[in-house]
């Protein structure tokens, strides 16, 4: 249920991100009042994808009917076409996750491939929505200076003559541009507060904490252990060595031991024959 959610909020902020850059279009109006009481209206219209050096108006001179031809300046349609882009891939895998998550949840689930595969995807996402936010917000800093009416009043010869009375009758409304920024960066936040829910649902978390790393005294510790345990098997390992070092000798009807601190070596006479199976009498010769 929470990942239908998060899916559909992606889907709308990603949609809303789209419109209010990728329809937006602006218009100015100024009117020009020659000294020789002619007048003229100007309309200048730009939009999407703000390829500014493109945008060209008439203006007149005042000076009879001769008019002069002037374009604006700025090409800003890398950044605005970036950041659009995102919003529609956004989007189509936005509508993609939710229909998986409705109608295809066990496969979503198999063998963990789904939920790895939105991992990933909610990673390059969330780079992709900063990234592009923030070279949107710094071009359509550029397209406001661009189409600033005052800049626009200083291109044109008619306005920059002191006896010719230029005014302004309409300028562009940015709000739609400034909400596409926003809406830029509340897509990066949502994409990259879900990076942590996706990463819980493929499991990898679990296999992590399956293996967990040992303290340092916990080490020293079973390094302890360990050499109390081979210290003792080689106790036993050396005590075995030197039974074996035994011999019998049956022709003498002994068994001599092998020397030792206390002296001479202990032998263990045999009473009757070699072959017999009496008791054996040890005696201990210092």
């Amino acid at each position: 249920m929470r990942e239908r959610v998060i899916s559909v909020a992606k889907m709308l902020f990603a949609v809303l991100a789209f419109a209010t850059c990728g329809g937006y279009s602006g218009q100015i109006m100024v009117k020009v009042k020659c000294l020789n009481k002619t007048q003229s209206n100007i309309s200048i219209s730009f939009n999407y994808p703000f390829r500014l050096q493109q945008v060209h108006f008439s203006a007149p001179l005042c000076e009879g009917t001769r008019k002069e031809t002037l374009f604006l300046e700025g090409d800003n349609a890398s950044s605005a076409q970036f950041f659009v882009t995102v919003s529609v891939l956004a989007f189509l895998y936005s509508l993609l996750a939710t229909i998986v998550y409705i109608f295809y949840q066990n496969k979503y689930r198999e063998k963990n491939r789904g939920p790895v595969v939105d991992f990933l995807v909610t990673l390059v996402f969330s780079s992709l929505w900063l990234i592009s936010s923030i070279a949107w917000a710094k071009t359509l800093s550029g397209v406001k200076t661009a189409t600033d009416v005052h800049q626009i009043l200083l291109l044109m010869s008619a306005c920059r003559a002191q006896e010719n009375l230029c005014e302004v009758l309409q300028e562009p409304i940015w709000t739609n541009l400034n909400m596409s920024v926003a809406f830029g960066f509340l897509n990066f936040f949502l994409w990259a507060g879900n990076i942590w829910f996706a990463y819980k649902e493929t499991g990898l978390h679990k296999s992590i904490q399956r293996y967990p790393s040992r303290t340092p005294s916990e080490k020293r510790d079973s390094f302890r252990q360990y050499s109390q345990t081979s210290f003792g098997q080689s106790e036993a390992g050396f005590g075995q060595r030197l039974y074996n070092q035994g011999s019998f000798d049956l022709s003498s009807g002994g068994l001599s031991l092998p020397q030792t601190n206390l002296g001479q070596p202990m032998l263990y006479r045999q009473v009757g024959s070699p072959t017999s199976r009496g008791p054996l009498i040890f005696v201990n010769e210092m």
